[in-house]
C-alpha cells in the first residue's frame, strides 16, 4: 500500500498537470488566433489611413506645382514689364 501511495499520488500529479496545460494550450491557441484577426483588422485600418494620407500629399504636390509654374509665369510677365520701362 505505501508503494501504490508513494507512486501514485506523483502520477496523479502528473496526469491532472498534462490536463489542464492542454486546456490551457486551447484556450491560448483560441486566443491566438483572436489577436491575429484583431492585428490583421487594425492593420488594414493603418494601411488605409496611409492610402489616404498618400493620396492627399499627391493633391498637395500637384497644386504646388501648378502655384510654382504659375509664379514663373508671373515673374516673367513682370521681367518683361521691367524691362519695358
Amino acid at each position: 500500500m505505501h508503494d501504490v501511495v508513494i507512486v501514485g499520488v506523483p502520477l496523479i500529479a502528473i496526469l491532472a498537470g498534462i490536463f489542464f496545460s492542454r486546456s490551457d494550450v486551447k484556450d491560448l491557441r483560441g486566443e491566438i488566433k483572436d489577436l491575429r484577426s484583431e492585428m490583421q483588422s487594425r492593420f488594414t485600418e493603418v494601411q488605409s489611413r496611409f492610402n489616404k494620407v498618400e493620396d492627399h500629399l499627391g493633391r498637395i504636390d500637384a497644386d504646388l506645382r501648378q502655384f510654382y509654374h504659375l509664379t514663373g509665369k508671373l515673374e516673367a510677365r513682370m521681367d518683361s514689364m521691367e524691362k519695358r520701362s
